[in-house]
């Protein structure tokens, strides 16, 4: 129990550095562990965008200038991407702005497109604005939506608190089967 009591006391603290650092990479996790944090009065949603927002911002612009400036030393990591970072491109000259702005919430993508900057003659000055409005509109949507999403869970959970400990995992289970099952079924090639 002690443990669990020292936890919320540095939740504040700590929750907001992690926060800032995992948004540093782009990742999702921690902001919508804030945003759920946060609707249960532990940490506040403002500050936790604020800091996903710079973070995100930060380590993306950081990113696209260090691979601009240090070219071959990304060539090894290039030459093993070669075909991801040409349909950056592709998609840089098709998109433009739309790119950076709907690449926040692409897996994958988020990561190539910085890459796909630094190695272009894409202006940096540029980038960097469209990347911060980007990165503004991700921490806000992400943020909120974990926080509101939260609220509704509680309420889902609280609605089903008369059922069993155990039909909770077994809904769980059951949830990703079918998440499974549709997706095995999409992703099968069609002759």
């Amino acid at each position: 129990m002690e443990a669990i009591q020292i936890f919320q006391e540095n939740l504040q603290t700590w929750g907001y550095l992690l926060v800032f650092v995992y948004s540093l990479g782009g990742g999702y996790v921690a902001i919508v562990a804030a945003g759920f944090l946060c609707s249960m009065g532990k940490m506040d949603i403002s500050l936790s965008i604020l800091l996903a927002f710079l973070g995100n911002a930060i380590g993306t612009n950081f990113f696209a200038l260090m691979v601009r400036m240090q070219k071959k030393d990304f060539e090894k990591y290039l030459k093993k991407h070669k075909r991801k970072v040409a349909l950056a491109f592709l998609w840089l000259k098709k998109y433009g702005v739309g790119l950076i702005l709907f690449s926040k919430y692409l897996y994958g993508i988020k990561t190539i497109v910085p890459i796909a900057i630094g190695v272009s003659r894409y202006k940096l000055k540029k980038f960097y604005f469209f990347n911060t409005l980007a990165c503004l509109v991700w921490a806000i949507s992400v943020g909120l939506v974990s926080f509101f999403a939260a609220n509704f869970f509680q309420n889902i959970l609280d609605k089903l608190s008369f059922l069993p400990a155990y039909t909770a995992p077994v809904l769980f289970v059951i949830f990703i089967l079918i998440i499974l099952g549709v997706l095995k079924i999409y992703s099968t090639k069609k002759s």
